[in-house]
């Protein structure tokens, strides 16, 4: 495996990251254009915007919070300016994140007085966490590297082509230290004996299954049929729930599962590790991101052009017809795998090779088109309630 050590940059509580962005965060959705107009007029800024942060309550406002939290913590992350309409949450976000050691600041609308005022101080504040906390890059393993694990828009070659070789891919990564997260719960259903059979604990099988159970359990309070596969994945002719999750769980490979984590929550192990978190490309990959992922693996068969904008996505695609219909969007083709051109080996050493270019700098097909965005998922508080009332071993632990 050549891929074995990558330059990153040193943060001061010792995390390494690949990309040096100074963050402006929205801590709320009124918040948004303001912090995307302060991002586009620094160098590098990268705005972290999303819907909501006013009104929730419960588990979306505990996830929300967390969420903007650890992207402001991320490894990827340089500094922090924190943008809210109000002082008092805009001082609460800010100091979970300087608690984590990450050079932050903050600015309220209301206290600068206005939009344009607050335009230009968060412009200044911006610039001044840059220059007094430049960045030192150094050679680091691979074993430091934290890689989330995504696919969307799949089909039938799916499963026997991209997820396949990120399945090898995983498991060279587990074996050197790395820490891999699969995630999508919706996706494993039918299939979570396969990854509950390679649990490294009776305790880390019983949360993966709690986890299963939990999602079945909501798909039931809503009246929701689980079974029917979406449109896209019947075009690209997936049969079954069952098939489509065979191949979401072969992304993982073969490794002991680990740790099974909430949304977006830190690992504390390495290897593989499950994150119950939506299947939904924006949504799971934004969940990836807050999770610490230096970057994300994201194979698709029908083509999705979704990235995160702190994790870059490298895009993977085992499909001839995508691979050629959706190239400008693609980082790695292995269709090679259907044609009978390339094996899984030679796959991952391809895909081996464009993480260790990422790393090194190389700009993702998201990254360099702009197709990057986070929403954070919402939480069904009164399914919540009832859960914990009735099935309290199958409630989500904070």
């Amino acid at each position: 495996m050549s891929f074995q050590h990558f330059m990153g940059y040193r943060r001061s509580d010792g995390a390494t990251g690949i990309r040096n962005y100074p963050l402006v965060i929205a801590v709320m959705d009124n918040c948004n254009p303001l912090a995307r107009r302060i991002a586009g007029a620094v160098q590098g800024a990268v705005p972290i915007v999303a819907a909501y942060g006013r009104g929730q309550k419960g588990e979306d406002q505990r996830v929300h919070d967390m969420t903007l939290v650890n992207y402001g913590s991320h490894p990827n992350c340089q500094a922090a300016l924190v943008v809210g309409l109000e002082h008092v949450t805009a001082q609460r976000i800010a100091t979970e994140i300087a608690k984590t050691g990450r050079p932050v600041d903050w600015i309220d609308v209301q206290g600068q007085g206005g939009t344009l005022n607050a335009f230009s101080e968060g412009v200044r504040r911006l610039n001044v966490l840059i220059d007094d906390n430049p960045a030192r890059l150094e050679s680091t393993p691979i074993s430091d590297l934290v890689i989330g694990l995504e696919c969307g828009g799949s089909d039938a070659l799916s499963g026997v082509s991209g997820n396949a070789a990120m399945g090898v891919v995983a498991d060279r990564l587990s074996a050197a230290g790395a820490t891999v997260i699969l995630s999508e719960i919706e996706e494993i259903i039918g299939a979570e004996h396969v990854l509950a059979d390679r649990a490294s604990s009776d305790d880390v099988r019983a949360r993966l299954l709690a986890a299963v159970e939990r999602c079945e359990r909501h798909a039931t309070h809503l009246g929701l049929n689980m079974a029917p596969l979406g449109e896209d994945n019947i075009i690209g002719g997936l049969s079954t729930t069952e098939e489509k999750s065979l191949g979401a769980v072969r992304k993982s490979g073969t490794s002991p599962l680990n740790e099974v984590i909430g949304y977006g929550e830190r690992p504390q192990k390495r290897g593989v590790v499950f994150m119950d978190a939506p299947a939904p490309g924006t949504e799971n990959t934004t969940a990836l991101g807050a999770a610490g992922a230096h970057m994300i693996l994201f194979n698709t068969g029908r083509g999705n052009p979704i990235g995160n904008p702190v994790s870059p996505t490298l895009k993977i695609t085992g499909s001839p017809d995508t691979a050629k219909l959706f190239a400008d969007n693609i980082d790695i083709d292995v269709s090679g795998i259907v044609t009978g051109d390339m094996d899984f080996d030679v796959a991952a050493d391809r895909i081996m090779e464009m993480m260790d270019r990422t790393a090194r700098g190389r700009l993702t097909a998201s990254e360099r088109l702009g197709d990057t965005e986070i929403s954070i998922s919402r939480i069904d508080n009164g399914f919540l309630r009832i859960l914990r009332e009735d099935c309290p071993e199958l409630a989500i632990s904070s």
